[in-house]
């Protein structure tokens, strides 16, 4: 279930903050882009750029050596997750703008078209970039660690270190562009404009987790007429739980955390009596998300209401409180 795209553009306001007017939307955006995109975005390249030297030593070490290092591989697959996750949850500027959820993390994934690309025996860069995105990005490093575990020596080793190379690329290409726009500088009207989309970006990656993430899966499972077990987007419980995690951190800083949040946003304003039902909303929800598993049906879908919950108060009151109006797209559930 697609997110919500509007895309934002991205800018910060340079200057003395002397000039920017009491309750200005003007020092929110800049705290969101010095203290969020940016450093995120980098978190992205340093951990995309661990999967090459991973995955290598897998296709470079002996047989009986093999476990250790596909094990590591793993990891570092779970560590880029976890870091593309937390910029993707609440999409803007580059990511939009370059279709970046799309090369990096297209789902589902498509095996057939997996083993047809290793088939087809690419090269380099050049030779990937004539492969369909269903076959590459994160969700095929996936499987050919999880569900088709690489080889030493194998084809399908090589194919995984040249995907990760594709990876690598998109994430340099994502953080240069976040500085680059991260230094553009903007007015008062854009600022607004910038909050609005945000907002609503927000109100879909909530959405996104809460729906297609978490409760869809398990409604699914429980409605089948033979008894089923939920399938959910990542192919194992543990980046499951890292995808939970990582998502739910993004949401939940940019709802409350330091520098930039709604809630401090809100506090600016003099909405001190909302801000306070927002953080103590956001603080529920996260105690409902810790440590869930996939395992623990009852426990994701009581966490879903906690997140539909949150999402209702932004929606009904946070964002008039902010003079946002909250679209619709089809990121909405049901």
């Amino acid at each position: 279930m697609p997110r919500l795209f509007l895309g934002m553009a991205m800018f910060v306001l340079t200057g003395a903050a002397s000039a920017v007017e009491p309750g200005s939307t003007i020092m929110p955006i800049q705290m969101l882009y010095q203290n969020w995109s940016v450093p995120k975005a980098s978190d992205f390249v340093r951990d995309g750029a661990g999967l090459k030297p991973a995955l290598q030593a897998v296709c470079d070490v002996p047989q009986e050596k093999s476990g250790e290092a596909l094990a590591q591989a793993k990891q570092q697959w779970l560590m880029a997750l976890s870091s593309w996750e937390k910029l993707s949850a609440v999409s803007t500027g580059p990511l939009i703008e370059r279709r970046s959820q799309r090369q990096i993390d297209f789902m589902p994934t498509r095996p057939r078209m997996i083993e047809a690309a290793i088939k087809s025996s690419p090269a380099s860069l050049a030779d990937l970039e004539l492969i369909g995105t269903p076959a590459k990005g994160l969700p095929a490093l996936e499987w050919l660690l999880w569900v088709s575990p690489i080889k030493p020596a194998s084809a399908e080793c090589r194919y995984a270190v040249l995907i990760s190379e594709e990876i690598e690329r998109e994430a340099q290409a994502l953080s240069e562009a976040y500085s680059k726009a991260a230094n553009k500088q903007a007015g008062e009207e854009t600022a607004k404009a910038a909050l609005s989309e945000l907002v609503n970006q927000w109100v879909g990656g909530i959405e996104h987790l809460r729906w297609a993430n978490m409760e869809m899966p398990v409604r699914v499972a429980l409605t089948a007429k033979n008894k089923t077990e939920p399938v959910f987007p990542r192919r194992s419980g543990e980046a499951m739980s890292m995808l939970w995690s990582a998502e739910w951190d993004a949401l939940r800083t940019l709802a409350t955390g330091k520098g930039f949040s709604m809630e401090s946003t809100l506090r600016s304003r003099g909405h001190n009596q909302l801000a306070d039902v927002l953080a103590s909303s956001t603080l529920n929800t996260d105690k409902a998300m810790q440590g869930l598993r996939i395992a623990d049906q009852s426990r994701l879908l009581d966490a879903a209401r906690e997140l539909a919950a949150l999402k209702r108060l932004v929606e009904d009151r946070v964002a008039p409180a902010l003079g946002v109006t909250i679209g619709f797209s089809d990121a909405d559930g049901d």
